[in-house]
Order: C-alpha cells, then sequence, then structure tokens
C-alpha cells in the first residue's frame, strides 16, 4: 500500500503532537505516550506493514512520525 502525503499528518498537527508528548512528560509519563495519544485521537494509526514514510526514508534513523497515516 502506498501512502500519499495528505493521508499523512500535517506539519502543524505534528507539532500539536510533539507538544503533547512534552506535556506528557511533565505529567509522569513518557514523551510517546502523549505523541502517539495526539495522533490516534486526531482519527491517525502506526502502520508497522507499510514501508516508512520519513523523508529521508529512514536513511538516520526513523522519526517519530514514521508509519502515522490516517485510518
Amino acid at each position: 500500500m502506498a501512502t500519499s502525503v495528505s493521508s499523512q499528518p500535517s506539519h502543524d498537527q505534528l507539532r500539536e503532537a510533539f507538544q503533547a508528548g512534552f506535556y506528557s512528560i511533565d505529567d509522569g509519563d513518557g514523551f510517546y505516550f502523549g505523541f502517539h495519544a495526539f495522533l490516534q485521537e486526531h482519527g491517525f494509526e502506526l502502520r508497522e506493514d507499510i514501508p516508512c514514510t520519513c523523508s529521508d526514508n529512514g536513511a538516520h534513523g526513523h522519526q517519530p512520525e514514521c508509519r502515522w497515516v490516517k485510518a
């Protein structure tokens, strides 16, 4: 399954997801708890069965938003 850019979180959504991750650290949870919760609440899901969606195809490691697409 090929993913399109429109099915991935927007720049603004990612900024808000990162902020949610930082808030979850402040609340005593890990970064990814808040980051993942934000994206899930906005209709995205983590798809392990699709190719890397990083802008550099994972050449420098995977970004937190890798493989998050609209459900």
